[in-house]
């Protein structure tokens, strides 16, 4: 144990002069440049002695965090994962940075701050740092206006022959500790919390486009939102079943509504054509092929039954056989929204949350030729 703790205090005495060997020529750089030390020596080296000890001395100790009340933001792409396995890393970083920048400008416009990015997620605070009476309203209002962006950043997206990206946003308010956590090395100013993995849940459960709120945060305005009726689903952690708000907008004085998504205007078409489709557990594709056999299609989502029994809210990847020259789509990803058991067969609603702009097109394609009757 001896042995331990003076290894252990040998590893912190090296960090620590790391971070002192960093921080002085900094330090110094940064007062050099508002006075004129390269005259006076002297006066230089008694500088460096004071940074070096105040650096030294630094409390490795962090303070305590403290119970606050806010609201969290959790916004995720919807089938990144997989552009990450289609284009080169560079592009990728490139397509994040230009989002990222988008998002933290509406963020901070609105009040609120941004915690951290989980590669491709986003968790931003309202009234962690500060708290105001209008902070949950102005996360809401965040929120539409980050969706409402997307459509925008997709444009742009086209130009540079990218595929559209799709949004989902989860909101939560509650109690959570808020504070610095790390070391004297590294630390940043988070919040945890049950309220903080509850929005992580919430945001899960969201489709593309769409933003759902908790009952608490939906409490708090009220009047001032429109909703659909709620939904309740089993979240981890929870033992009764929880309440969640799709926001339709938010009324006056705001005057912000959530964009259509395309899946709700989308020409749908009667078919009888099979596919086969994984299921995605925690962003895990599961190894089973399972299949089934679509009854109706749009380019947005198709309805289909399978005789493997399945859940809603769970995301998967399948392939469709399209019949056209004996073309087969490469992997589309989907969101299943609705099961019911009819006899031995499950009918599932599924929402494309990733899809190609050939498989997209061969799709449109279909739909028009079954609605014109020109099936040749």
């Amino acid at each position: 144990m001896l042995l331990f703790n003076n290894r252990a205090n040998e590893k912190e005495g090296k960090e620590m002069k790391r971070l002192t060997d960093r921080l002085v020529p900094e330090l110094e750089e940064l007062i050099s440049s508002y006075c004129d030390l390269q005259a006076e020596p002297e006066l230089r080296n008694k500088l460096r002695k004071i940074i070096k000890s105040v650096v030294e001395n630094i409390d490795i100790e962090l303070a305590p965090g403290e119970p606050k009340e806010v609201t969290v933001l959790l916004s995720d792409l919807r089938g990144f994962t997989a552009i990450t396995e289609t284009y080169a890393a560079k592009t990728i970083v490139e397509m994040l940075n230009r989002y990222f920048s988008i998002m933290c400008r509406i963020i901070y416009s609105r009040g609120g701050i941004v915690d951290k990015f989980m590669g491709d997620s986003i968790m931003a605070l309202f009234g962690a740092m500060k708290s105001k009476e209008d902070d949950v309203i102005q996360a809401i209002c965040c929120s539409i206006e980050m969706q409402i962006a997307m459509d925008q950043f997709n444009r742009e997206s086209e130009v540079l022959g990218m595929p559209n990206l799709y949004m989902g946003i989860g909101i939560n308010s509650g109690n959570v500790v808020a504070g610095n956590i790390g070391s004297a090395l590294h630390s940043e100013y988070t919040v945890i919390g049950n309220e903080v993995n509850l929005a992580s849940r919430i945001e899960a459960y969201t489709l593309r486009g769409q933003i759902l709120i908790s009952k608490n945060t939906y409490n708090k305005v009220g009047d001032m939102v429109a909703v659909n009726d709620p939904i309740s689903v089993s979240v981890k952690g929870r033992k009764d079943p929880v309440p969640l708000y799709d926001l339709i907008g938010v009324n006056e004085p705001f005057n912000l509504i959530v964009p259509e998504r395309e899946v709700r205007k989308s020409i749908r078409a009667d078919v009888n054509i099979p596919f086969s489709f994984r299921i995605c557990e925690n962003k895990v594709i599961c190894s089973t092929t399972c299949k089934g056999r679509i009854l109706n299609i749009s380019s947005g989502g198709l309805f289909a039954c399978t005789n493997t029994e399945v859940k809603p809210h769970l995301n998967m990847v399948f392939r469709i056989e399209f019949g056209l020259s004996g073309m087969n789509s490469s992997d589309i990803y989907g969101k299943i929204l609705k099961v019911a058991k009819c006899d031995e067969l499950y009918e599932i609603n599924i929402e494309f949350t990733l899809i190609s702009p050939d498989d997209r097109t061969l799709i449109k394609t279909l739909v028009n030729k079954i609605i014109e009757g020109d099936l040749s």
